[in-house]
């Protein structure tokens, strides 16, 4: 910042003492009128050329590294004389921002908002940006949180608004914009409340009467809404609304409650007969607390003269409001009078980070990375003239800020350390998420890309994670885990350094599938910024790390032929190895002297995350290669924390990313990079399995046509992807290929699911289908998904070192099913079958999703939607838990009914158990295909405690499963060994009819909102005592009037997460339909419900710096904008006398 205002300093001193009107108007590149051209291919009057090329890190935008351009709001104009002053001297930012860029490659969009209306974007572009549908004009930045935060300190706000009768309709329309506009530049740092002042005192928004709230976006919508309901009426009694906010303010400065730093009152009317001076002096006088902002409607000469007194003498400003546009851009005032002690005291520049938003589209290498936007955030700082004058002023010339994106951010934070399932977060000062895996912000609507205009994402960490709260428990559990998360929240903010573990619900697949995880959750402050890293682990398996790596420059091999053909990928959001900037590569590029094929209008890079790692493989082979890691290393952690990575080697990360960065020209990972290698050589010749035989060779080749596999895959711990396609891909197919979906193989749902499944079942697949995609319409075309889990275990202690795979025909598997189930097997004969028509036979996941079914559409279908009464009977039979899960993201319309579900019944289906031997076979042909001989992560270690163990040992061969092949009956109630357990029908919820599945409403005209729904988990002790896979056999009672029973049988599948339900449908009982379809729950709409409530007086911490004095500031004269404004007042003399007196007094007492 002091370069900046050294600039500043400088070139205005010498606009002051030189003409420079001749030159200002060439010294800039206004963004809209970069590269005009003609028809005739000339360059446009008033154009300027630049040269631009394509950059990837830029949002894909074309840009030039060397200039910034100029982009405006509307009302703003280019020929104003403090416009062109500011234009001219904040081009000396140019050579900073080029070399805070060389310095540091992570930043993005560097920017100066000058507080004259402009906006100086580097590196230079266009305006709009090709593609948008927006105007020549950008949004106002000045009222945006960026700007606003950096240049004035926390405040609390009381906008007292005329709602009179005396206020005409277009008036009081040009009132509530104002308000509107005052409201939007407040963050949740800030405290704030609007009253409407007639006759009476009124508090729109009931719940807030007598308070002050945070000014959360949820809470300003809830104000805007309240507002647009006001009638005017009565006349106006300005006395009672002052004395009533200036009351509220002092409560809450004497209570410690709110900012605890600039208190304000905003006054909006259109008229006023007095200064109301009486009890201004009683609430206000000497000292002035609270500053007074007035906002005169309309043209009222004798209303602006009083209004211009109230501000002018308690350190405030008049603005005078004449259309929309001046509500728009005139409110800024009150925050450039608000930095006004800051720039006095010109000592501190208070550093300040914006709440994440939806930005343009990110600048990675995956395929899919064109269409992606990327979540950013803003660090800004305000720039102050420091010019001395011979009258008192304090001039904020603007504020400074870059771009951060999140994605950089994550960079420091391996997820490769953390291991599948494992995560980090980072929260603020308030609580409110920076990023987090489950954060998903609202979409925008396009406003940033067509308007520069940011949609700030507010989310607290107690809505993300979802501490285990189901009714099942005991009450005291429930309220342990509900604590200790609060607990963390509170730790985290304030900050501590600490840990805990609790347990949580995870979802996946779009929140359809449920699990409960118990987590680690290791914290601690990121200094020097508002921000606390988390970094999570699951207890049962992430405390430990598979070590195996290859050293590259000992190879006797080029590891580079490991990595032949295109049957494979990597993570293409991690960092294997990446060259710190552009310039660097083509240093690289040029040395080397490979063809460098871009061309002047394209940036050089690579094209895919695959041509980048082969590119650094191959130069990690030549010779003097060297290893540069110019990230610091972290210091060693003062205690061990249960053998995981200490959360201070994350945050140090954080803590010193910048720093000596470009000290080399490229990065790598290098434990990364060598585990990458060692993973390829193990899973090198996916189709050549040496070690099988012949015969295997055969029958596994037998099994991939019986039932016709698609795809066989192999993800690993370094992030690679290996495949092979059985199936010849229709070239027309509108199905992406897998590794279009699945190059992000440790966030897919296989690949968790796997790994979670491991901890139930160690040698079992994970089956899924597509939801509710059936097979009766779309033959041979959707697949069943298998995935087991690779673990390695040395002394007791075990690691995730892959996941393995198969992607086989769903219609392939239905009709086996049909055909072994239709008919009789065994010596005996048999009475009933599947085919019966008084059994229906079903195969469900461990969430209760259709898995086979005799009817094809059942496929993907959830349980409960075919057979809820059955459903709810599984659930009281202990074998699914019903999992209440709450979505405090959720998006509904205002046109969504809000408590709507599912109440309509369906016909009765089917089911049998002579499936168990054909599944139970099915399984053990799956863990003999398995892709790739994992006989040898050679050299392969744990890490523990710091603690490094001897190489464990590992083959590739599974046993049979031979004792699991136990005969079968022919009679259906023989199956079942175990008590039988008798349910009476459960009375179906109550529920109000629903119209469909709820669609994602319109940007614009969609609502956050609190959503539930309940999901179920399997249970497999329940069928699994005392070791054994018995199966259990129920009934239902008392569901028809002649008094039947329908029994139902159910038996967990051996090696696998799926169950076999067999039904019988000889006893007409009524059936219900359950549903998982979210709903918007009861009692949470608006600021005024309980979760709201609670979430106001959560705890948080205020920002360090609050400067809201000055004892100078009084000299400054300066408080008003209008036309034909009258002389001071002489009650302002009068007020800036007693001060004096007062601090006089204090002086010699």
């Amino acid at each position: 910042m002091d370069s900046a205002e050294q600039a500043a300093l400088s070139e205005l001193d010498s606009q002051n003492s030189h003409s420079t009107s001749a030159t200002t108007n060439n010294q800039h590149y206004d963004a809209r009128r970069i590269n005009e051209y003609n028809s005739d291919g000339k360059l446009a009057d008033g154009a300027r050329h630049m040269d631009i090329r394509f950059m990837r890190r830029f949002e894909r935008l074309p840009v030039n590294l060397s200039l910034s351009s100029i982009l405006v709001p509307n009302g703003v104009s280019l020929d104003d004389g403090d416009v062109k002053a500011a234009l001219q001297w904040s081009a000396h930012l140019d050579p900073l921002f080029q070399n805070n860029l060389e310095r540091d490659p992570a930043l993005s969009w560097q920017y100066f908002g000058s507080s004259t209306g402009f906006l100086r974007r580097f590196p230079g572009t266009a305006w709009p940006p090709e593609g948008s549908k927006g105007s020549k004009q950008i949004h106002d930045f000045r009222t945006q949180n960026w700007f606003v935060q950096a240049a004035s300190s926390p405040k609390d706000i009381m906008i007292l608004l005329d709602s009179s009768s005396s206020m005409s309709d277009k008036s009081f329309d040009l009132a509530t914009a104002t308000a509107f506009n005052i409201l939007d530049t407040l963050g949740e740092d800030d405290f704030v409340n609007l009253i409407t002042f007639a006759e009476e005192i009124k508090t729109p928004v009931p719940c807030f009467k007598d308070r002050m709230v945070r000014a959360t976006p949820d809470n300003v919508q809830e104000i805007k809404s309240a507002v647009k309901a006001i009638k005017l009426q009565n006349t106006a009694n300005f006395t009672a609304g002052l004395e009533y906010a200036f009351s509220l303010l002092h409560k809450y400065n004497q209570s410690g409650e709110g900012s605890q730093c600039n208190q304000a009152i905003m006054l909006i009317t259109e008229s006023t007969s007095e200064t109301h001076s009486d009890i201004i002096k009683q609430y206000n006088w000497p000292h002035m607390p609270v500053r007074i902002f007035t906002y005169l409607i309309g043209s009222d000469s004798s209303s602006r003269s009083n209004l211009h007194e109230m501000a002018c003498s308690n350190k405030g400003f008049f603005v005078q409001i004449n259309d929309m546009e001046d509500a728009r851009k005139k409110v800024i005032d009150y925050a450039l009078v608000m930095a006004r002690p800051m720039i006095m005291y010109q000592a501190d520049h208070p550093v300040h980070w914006s709440p994440v938003f939806v930005a343009g589209k990110t600048g990675g290498l995956a395929r899919d990375s064109d269409y992606q936007r990327r979540l950013v955030t803003t660090v800004s700082t305000p720039v102050f003239y420091r010019r001395n004058h011979s009258v008192r002023v304090a001039n904020l010339l603007g504020v400074v800020g870059t771009d951060v994106p999140i994605e950089e951010i994550r960079k420091m934070i391996p997820q490769h350390k953390l291991g599948p399932n494992g995560y980090s977060f980072i929260v603020d000062n308030n609580g409110r998420v920076l990023y987090h895996p489950d954060l998903r912000p609202m979409s925008d609507g396009n406003q940033y890309i067509d308007q520069l205009r940011p949609r700030y994402t507010s989310v607290d960490i107690t809505e993300l994670e979802l501490p285990e709260t189901e009714v099942g428990n005991e009450h005291e559990i429930v309220e342990m885990n509900k604590n200790l998360l609060y607990d963390m929240r509170n730790d985290m903010l304030m900050p501590k350094e600490g840990e805990t573990e609790f347990t949580v619900f995870n979802h996946f697949d779009g929140m359809k599938r449920v699990t409960a995880r118990t987590q680690r959750y290791f914290y601690g402050p990121i200094e020097d910024t508002p921000f606390t890293l988390a970094v999570v682990l699951p207890e049962k398996y992430g405390s430990h790390e598979l070590v195996s790596q290859q050293e590259i420059r000992h190879s006797r091999r080029n590891v580079t032929e490991y990595f032949k053909g295109d049957n494979w990928r990597v993570h293409p959001d991690w960092v294997y190895c990446e060259y710190n900037s552009v310039s660097d590569l083509e240093k690289e590029r040029e040395s080397s002297g490979e063809y460098l094929s871009a061309s002047r209008e394209q940036e050089l890079s690579f094209g895919s995350p695959e041509e980048q790692v082969l590119h650094f493989l191959g130069r990690a082979g030549r010779p003097g290669w060297k290893w540069m890691s110019v990230r610091p290393k972290p210091p060693q952690p003062h205690h061990a924390m249960h053998g995981a990575t200490p959360v201070g080697h994350f945050a140090q990360h954080l803590n010193n990313v910048q720093g000596s960065r470009k000290a080399e020209p490229y990065f790598c990972d290098r434990t990364l990079v060598q585990s990458l290698v060692r993973d390829a050589m193990v899973t090198d010749g996916l189709d050549r399995n040496s070690t099988v035989t012949s015969t295997g060779k055969e029958d596994k080749q037998q099994g991939y046509q019986k039932f016709l596999v698609a795809t066989s895959f192999v993800a690993t711990r370094s992030g690679l992807l290996r495949w092979i396609d059985h199936m010849k891909r229709p070239e027309d197919s509108p199905d992406p290929h897998f590794s279009e979906d699945n190059a992000r193989a440790m966030s897919t749902s296989w690949y968790k699911r796997a790994v979670d499944q491991h901890t139930v079942e160690q040698d079992s697949f994970v089956y899924s289908v597509p939801f509710a995609t059936g097979y009766a319409t779309k033959l041979n075309t959707t697949l069943v998904t298998a995935s087991h889990a690779i673990f390695l275990e040395h002394r007791g202690h075990k690691a995730i070192a892959a996941v393995v795979g198969l992607q086989f025909q769903l219609d392939s598997l239905a009709k086996h099913f049909i055909n072994i189930t239709s008919t009789c097997t065994g010596m005996t004969g048999c009475r009933r079958t599947c085919a019966s028509d008084d059994l229906d036979c079903y195969v469900l996941d461990n969430n209760g999703f259709v898995i086979i079914s005799e009817q094809g559409d059942h496929s993907g279908k959830f349980f409960g939607q075919i057979d809820g009464t059955i459903m709810d009977s599984l659930v009281q039979d202990r074998i699914y838990k019903r999992v209440t899960v709450n979505d405090y993201q959720g998006i509904c319309s205002d046109a969504d009914n809000p408590y709507t579900a599912a109440s309509a019944s369906l016909q009765p289906h089917r089911a049998s158990t002579w499936l168990m031997k054909y599944l139970i076979s099915m399984s053990a042909t799956w863990l003999a295909m398995l892709p790739v001989p994992l006989h040898a992560w050679p050299q392969d270690d744990y890490t523990y405690n710091e603690d490094v163990f001897e190489e464990p040992s590992y083959t590739d061969d599974y046993e049979p499963f031979e004792d699991y092949n136990s005969p079968i009956d022919e009679e259906v109630d023989e199956f079942f060994t175990t008590a039988d357990v008798e349910s009476t029908t459960p009375p179906p919820k109550q529920h109000k009819p629903h119209t469909g599945p709820r669609a994602s409403p319109d940007p614009q005209h969609a609502r956050r909102c609190d959503l539930r729904t309940d999901l179920y988990m399997l249970q497999p002790e329940r069928l699994n005592q005392g070791g054994q896979n018995n199966p259990l056999k129920g009934k239902l009672t008392n569901c028809h009037v002649s008094g039947c029973e329908r029994p139902f049988s159910v038996q967990k599948i051996p090696h696998s997460n799926l169950i076999l339900l067999v039904v019988d449908t000889l006893c007409p009982c009524g059936s219900k339909q359950l549903d998982i379809e979210p709903l918007e729950e009861s009692g949470t709409i608006g600021a005024c419900s309980a979760r709201r409530q609670s979430q106001e007086s959560a705890k948080r911490r205020r920002p360090k710096k609050c400067i809201n004095y000055h004892p100078e500031e009084i000299e400054i004269q300066q408080c008003g904008r209008a036309t034909a404004l009258l002389q001071t007042p002489i009650s302002l003399v009068m007020a800036h006398l007693f001060m004096l007196v007062v601090m006089f007094t204090f002086t010699t007492a």
